[in-house]
């Protein structure tokens, strides 16, 4: 079972920002949710001081083409050749924010209320002994695009989690999953505009308009005896939200 340390008391939050600490489950340390800083530091001059994305075909699809076929090259990139290999790292969340042009901001969440979930995600600890993470990003989805945005963090799929942080899983494989979440599992709505990083509170992640696909709805007969399914039309209550803002 994975939990948090003894000493370290769990506190939600809405408002998760470039430099802020967030969650993470290593390769280093399966068992504990420990708190890493978001935005490696010391990967090399052809990084920025802290990185916080690094994309998943490394200098390969600068065009961001979501057809694109060929390597997923982060494993060539010298700074990552080590890291991609043996400091791989869960970052959980429960939706993020991303920016979009002449709208309010969106909420991506996944569908029929699947959270927490997992970005792919590489960590390292600097000489100070400071721990910092990045998000790997790949091409948008259909529904990223729809927004306007040509790239999107690394969603795994559940049955990946324990794959991607186990440090025998082959390269192959590891770079196997680094691919865009499916479209038909995933929603958005609007928010509001937030410019004040110091605020955590729930109404950061209310919607403030529709979801941006219209999810399913069952018709309920009540002359027959049965329960009615559940109704995806609303758009989660987020609950103890983990949500990440891109720029």
């Amino acid at each position: 079972m994975v939990r948090f340390p003894d000493s370290q008391c769990y506190k939600p939050s809405f408002n998760i920002f470039l430099g802020s600490d967030s969650c993470v489950i290593t390769n280093k340390n399966a068992k504990e949710i420990q708190a890493f800083r978001f935005g490696i530091t010391g990967l090399g001059k052809n990084f920025p001081d802290e990185t916080y994305f690094v994309r998943s075909e490394g200098n390969r699809n600068k065009h961001d083409d979501p057809a694109y076929t060929g390597s997923k090259a982060i494993f060539l990139q010298p700074e990552l050749r080590a890291i991609i290999r043996t400091q791989r790292c869960l970052v959980l969340a429960d939706a993020y924010v991303v920016e979009v042009e002449k709208q309010n901001p969106h909420l991506i969440y996944l569908r029929n209320k699947k959270r927490p979930f997992a970005f792919a995600g590489i960590w390292s600890e600097d000489k100070e002994g400071i721990e910092s993470f990045a998000i790997i990003t790949t091409p948008s989805n259909e529904l990223l695009y729809k927004l306007g945005l040509k790239r999107m963090p690394v969603i795994l799929p559940i049955q990946y989690d324990s794959r991607w942080i186990r440090q025998s899983t082959e390269l192959a494989e590891v770079l196997g999953m680094l691919n865009p979440y499916p479209t038909v599992l995933m929603n958005a709505y609007p928010i509001a505009n937030n410019d004040d990083s110091s605020r955590n509170d729930i109404s950061l992640v209310q919607p403030v308009g529709k979801p941006v696909i219209q999810e399913p709805t069952t018709v309920y007969a009540p002359h027959r005896k049965k329960k009615p399914e559940k109704d995806y039309t609303n758009v989660p209550t987020l609950g103890e939200r983990v949500g990440y803002r891109e720029k």
